[in-house]
């Protein structure tokens, strides 16, 4: 999976609020060569955060995230952009999951290269390997236990401290994800409930 660099984030992070940045632009304002702006613009791409136009890059928003099927890959439940967690695959193409629950159990499959979150706070997609969990709160909105993405850890604390559920980073949510799910059989929410079909 691609990992993305501090400056690397900080240049999604510059994209996410302008939408389109240039070459130039990057260069100025991070003091880079050519060469490196080029690498950080690569590592976006390839991180399915933004897409590559000429002299420079613009986000990659939500919509456009080809929701293929409008189904998860894993669990065949509803896609929502609020919990949509997209998976990069080396080929190129993308498979899209209903939330970081499905999305988080997907990531030991063959061919995974990269993957994006959704952000509880603000629906932004952020690098799933960067981001902070929130497991099993009192806040439900797709599969069980409850996963949730937050792109900043000290939000995430401020949410846990007033839904409950416990805090995990990429590696840590998945085993625990692995290991609730071998010990019993889980449904996804939305078919269990009745909710998000």
């Amino acid at each position: 999976m691609v990992r993305l660099t501090d400056r690397q984030m900080k240049l999604l992070g510059m994209l996410q609020s302008r939408q389109r940045i240039s070459t130039e632009e990057i260069k100025a304002h991070f003091g880079v060569s050519a060469a490196t702006a080029s690498r950080d613009i690569h590592a976006l791409v390839m991180a399915g955060a933004a897409v590559k136009v000429s002299q420079g890059l613009k986000l990659a928003p939500p919509a456009e995230v080809p929701f293929h099927e409008k189904k998860c890959f894993v669990c065949g439940g509803a896609l929502h952009e609020r919990t949509i967690f997209v998976v990069q695959m080396q080929d190129g193409s993308r498979r899209n999951a209903c939330c970081c629950h499905c999305g988080l159990i997907s990531l030991d499959r063959a061919g995974v290269q990269s993957a994006l979150a959704s952000d509880f706070i603000d629906g932004k997609l952020v690098d799933a390997r960067q981001a902070t969990y929130v497991l099993g709160s009192n806040v439900r909105l797709c599969c069980e236990p409850s996963t949730l993405c937050f792109a900043n850890e000290e939000e995430a604390r401020y949410f846990q401290k007033g839904f409950g559920g416990s805090l995990h980073t990429m590696t840590s949510a998945v085993k625990q994800l692995k290991t609730s799910s071998s010990t019993r059989k889980e449904k996804p929410y939305h078919q269990s409930r009745g909710i998000l079909t």
